[in-house]
This record gives C-alpha cells, structure tokens and sequence, in this order.
C-alpha cells in the first residue's frame, strides 16, 4: 500500500513538473520579445526570400544588365526638392512625418529596411495608402555594400523585395544603400533582382544632426532646387570582417554589430518638429517636394564613377 503511494506521488510530481516546464517555456506568460530595428533579421516564413534569391542568382548568371543611376539635377530653376528618409524610425514619428509632408502637398520617398517593413507592416502601408514612393534600402542597411560579394548583396534586395510585395503591394524599382559606393557588380546585383534604379543623393544629413537647435537652417543652406536630399533615420549596420581563428579559439558571433553613433542631447527637436519645419520653410520659399521617379536616370557604362 505504501509503494502504491509512492508512486502515485512520484508520478504526481513528475506531472507538476512538467506542467512548470512546459508553462516556462510558453509564450502564455513569456510574451516573444521582438528584436532592436538594426538586428531583426530573423522573420516569419511568409516573408521567405529562398525562391527569389535563386531567381535572382540564375539572372545575375545570364546576364550583365545593370540599375541605372538616378542623380539631382542642382541648378534648375524649377524649385524642386527630391527628399527621401532612408531608414524607419518608430511607428508614431513615421506617421508624423507623413502628416507633415501631407499638410504641405509634399510627397517623399521613403527608403526601407525589409527587417523594419516587415516589423511595422501599418507603417509600409500608411506610405503606400498616402502615396509616398517606397524605395529598398537593403534587408538591415549595411554600409558600405559594395564590400559584399553577390550572393549577399542578392540577398539583401531580395528579402526586402520579398517584404515589399506583400505588405506593400508591389517591389521597389528604387534603392539606395548608406555609405555605398554604386559599383558595376551592385548595380548588377540590383537588377537582378528587379531593381531598376539607385539613387544617388546630393545632400545626406544624419537625424541626429538635422535634429539639432539650427540644424534645419544649416540644412536649407546646403539646398540648391533639383537636389537630392536625403534625411538618414537609420542606425546603420556595418560590415564586421574577421581574422581566421584557430580551432582552440572560442566562436565568435558573426552577426552584424550595431554602431550607434548617435548622441543624447536634450535640446534636440524631435524629428516629426523638424521635418515639419524643413516643409514649412521650403513651402513659404515656393518649393514643391517630389518623387525620385521624377528624375532621368543615367547608364553607368556612361557615367563612371
């Protein structure tokens, strides 16, 4: 009788501890934590990328086509500005921005992280329903790109190409990368993988320093019309290269390494005050903000850097 009790105690037990197990692991009382902006680069398999990757590879294989450039034309007397915000900021001053433009007539483009279209999907539609032009800007912004070799380069595009199909309707023709040079085999890359154009900017102004007491008047300074002006949101992600280690050396995470240059600084006007700013000032001076579709692109066979 007593053994039978013992049993029934320990199999009691073993019952209770695997209902603490399993309710530990469970995301009832552990809600998934999404990843920061600049390392979300795990997404679910709906945004599964693998087809048009291969896709991409066997036409950058066939054939020698590349993106052609789309540059300002500083000078014009057309006053036009060309903005663009590359990078996400957060869902509150995206839609903020948006508005500002809005209320002056003005329309932007936007270029995208795919991490960040696929983590704000209401965001990437806000911009198509308000008909902002959206641009790809690589699967986490890495800088310096043509340091990339073409597979992943490819993959960069196309998983943005991926997320931009389905939360937005439609894929990029545009992109641009921060800090990248636009050298023969990206462009390749990039129409492979149905990105007819990159856009090369002729003013960049980092968030942190448009934000800052005078930093939309220095800004307007630098503004000639027919210019592209470009606001970076982003916190980009660089390329890390490693030495060989040996066997005995411990591993080493080769994921990107987020380098956050920005500095907190109270006096700073938050981004949507600026933004809002900067369209007022250009409004009242007779400018009118456009699209980068706008512009003629040129042929790099052309027009080397």
């Amino acid at each position: 009788m007593h053994l039978k009790k013992h049993v029934m105690y320990i199999c009691l037990g073993l019952l209770i501890l695997g209902l603490i197990y399993f309710l530990a692991l469970s995301d009832i009382f552990h809600p998934k934590q999404v990843a920061s902006y600049e390392n979300f680069t795990e997404i679910s398999e709906e945004y599964d990328a693998t087809a048009e990757i291969n896709e991409a590879t066997e036409i950058y294989a066939k054939s020698a086509d590349m993106a052609r450039i789309v540059k300002g034309t500083p000078g014009t007397d057309k006053k036009v500005v060309y903005l663009t915000f590359n990078g996400m900021e957060s869902r509150g001053n995206m839609e903020g921005i948006v508005k500002a433009m809005l209320q002056h007539g003005f329309h932007g483009t936007f270029f995208v992280e795919g991490a960040n279209a696929a983590h704000e999907e209401k965001v990437t539609q806000k911009l198509v329903d308000e008909d902002q032009l959206i641009g790809n800007y690589g699967f986490v912004g890495i800088t310096k790109a043509e340091r990339l070799d073409k597979d992943r380069l490819i993959e960069q595009f196309c998983k943005t190409q991926k997320v931009l199909s389905l939360v937005a309707g439609h894929r990029a023709t545009y992109f641009a990368l921060p800090e990248t040079r636009y050298l023969p085999a990206l462009l390749r890359a990039a129409k492979a993988c149905g990105l007819d154009y990159a856009v090369e900017s002729d003013v960049v102004i980092k968030e942190s320093d448009f934000t800052r007491p005078n930093g939309v008047e220095k800004l307007l300074q630098q503004i000639q019309p027919g210019m592209i002006v470009s606001i970076r949101l982003d916190h980009p992600v660089p390329i890390i290269f490693y030495q060989k280690k040996d066997v005995a050396a411990p591993a080493v995470d080769k994921k990107p390494t987020v380098k956050d240059d920005f500095v907190v600084d109270n006096s700073d006007v938050p981004i949507v005050e600026a933004v809002n700013q900067l369209c007022e000032i250009l409004y009242s001076q007779g400018y009118t903000i456009e699209t980068v579709d706008k512009l003629p692109a040129y042929d790099f066979s052309t027009d080397i850097q």
